[in-house]
């Protein structure tokens, strides 16, 4: 990425290290409008330049403005002294301002203008759990990898992009009413002109801290009928600013089967990230992932992003014939540069049982800590974390042999919680 030499005369304070954290620019300061003028007649001048009113006089203002436009350089404005009566001027000469004065949002601001990303914080890595067709496991095999990973001591935010069927919210007993993401468009249009919605600081105000599992969330739609979506340009700042937020290792997405609506793995690929595709071996699951390495493949012209895409192959259900076994070969064969990241076990009774928990977040991975589906998580999640540069703190989990083979055993005591003991003992549930 090339570098752009952006000029700054702010009163803000913190401005300059806040830029600091977006790719591309190199900050330089001038302390007034008359030296930011004496810089852009050298016979170097700066790429960009960013002016405020309250540095100066409205006159310099437009002096600075003017010799910028007239080098063809892209000159922005903070308006909020003298000049905002000169508005209306501004959008005449289509000058791009704002009335921003803080300076996290007014360097989301700059960087938006600009075309410049935030940098991903130390180690930040981005993976979509994806699928060109629903009811495959997604949402189970995110909430594996986010309690894998965060019992491994990484710090993990879930975002859910499946906003037509969310299997999140219901799965880690989320109570309703918490704010969606989708309430940010909603402050970008207060917000006018202004990016600032888009924010790290401002998305923090969305995030849901799950206390059972001590993984965040940003949730979507919990109601299939809501008809509130995100624009693509306004998903693409979403996640820049969720790359900006430094608290997190890693960031999953859980996206849904509507690859063309909303090609959210395709742009974590394309962006630098990866994606995890569940793949049964039944049919009608084959085919589906099918359709989503296609759609990798020729999302991008003359680039090919299945070399960002782990298969991750499940048992089969119950009265499937076909087997892992059998459908592997064919991948490999039809889609050689995707990854392989190995085999989850089936456990529908260990699932079951967290499932019907009642109201009380249990994940399956305490349900039956030595059982195959279990061990076959924590493996996985190791497995990934090597292969995307993750580094956990916290060793993988391991088992005896003899806690190996006891594992398949879920164990019922006297404090369990009534659907637990209804469900152990055979009693069918309404």
């Amino acid at each position: 990425m090339t570098t752009t030499e952006l000029l700054i005369v702010s009163a803000v304070p913190g401005l300059g290290a806040a830029l600091c954290g977006y790719d591309g620019l190199e900050v330089l300061s001038a302390p007034s409008l008359a030296r930011a003028l004496h810089i852009l007649g050298s016979t170097r001048p700066p790429q960009a330049v960013y002016v405020e009113d309250v540095c100066g006089s409205p006159q310099e203002l437009w002096e600075v403005v003017r010799r910028a436009q007239a080098l063809g350089i892209p000159a922005l404005a903070g308006v909020r002294g003298a000049a905002v009566a000169q508005s209306d001027d501004f959008t005449d000469a289509g000058l791009s301002f704002t009335h921003q004065h803080e300076a996290e949002p007014l360097a989301a601001w700059i960087a938006q203008q600009l075309g410049r990303r935030a940098r991903p914080s130390r180690e930040q890595v981005t993976i979509a759990v994806a699928g060109a067709k629903g009811g495959i496991g997604k949402s189970l095999v995110v909430a594996l990898l986010a309690e894998g990973m965060r019992r491994r001591g990484l710090r993990v935010l879930v975002v859910d992009g499946d906003l037509s069927n969310s299997g999140l919210v219901p799965t880690f007993r989320i109570p309703s009413g918490f704010p969606s993401y989708l309430h940010i468009a909603g402050d970008a249009a207060r917000g006018a002109a202004d990016q600032a919605a888009w924010a790290p600081h401002n998305i923090r105000r969305y995030i849901y801290h799950h206390e059972a599992s001590g993984i965040d969330f940003l949730l979507g739609s919990e109601e299939t009928t809501d008809a509130r979506d995100l624009q693509r340009s306004e998903w693409l700042a979403l996640m820049q600013g969720v790359r900006g937020l430094s608290e997190y290792d890693v960031v999953l997405l859980d996206t849904g089967p509507e690859i063309k609506k909303r090609p959210y793995a395709i742009l974590c690929a394309r962006d630098g990230g990866w994606v995890v595709l569940p793949t049964p071996p039944g049919r009608k699951e084959r085919a589906g992932a099918g359709n989503m390495l296609r759609a990798l493949q020729s999302a991008v012209a003359d680039r090919d992003l299945t070399d960002r895409c782990f298969l991750l192959f499940m048992d089969p259900e119950r009265g499937v014939t076909a087997t892992v076994d059998q459908v592997a070969p064919l991948f490999a064969r039809h889609f050689p540069r995707a990854l392989t990241l190995g085999r989850l076990p089936r456990a529908p009774r260990q699932v079951s049982i967290a499932d019907e928990e009642g109201d009380r977040y249990l994940s399956p991975l305490d349900v039956a800590p030595h059982s195959r589906l279990s061990r076959g998580a924590h493996q996985l999640v190791d497995r990934l974390c090597a292969q995307v540069g993750l580094r956990p703190p916290r060793p993988m989990p391991r088992s005896s042999l003899w806690q190996r083979l006891r594992g398949e055993r879920i164990a019922v005591d006297s404090g369990a919680s009534a659907p637990l003991r209804q469900i152990e003992a055979g009693e069918v549930r309404v």
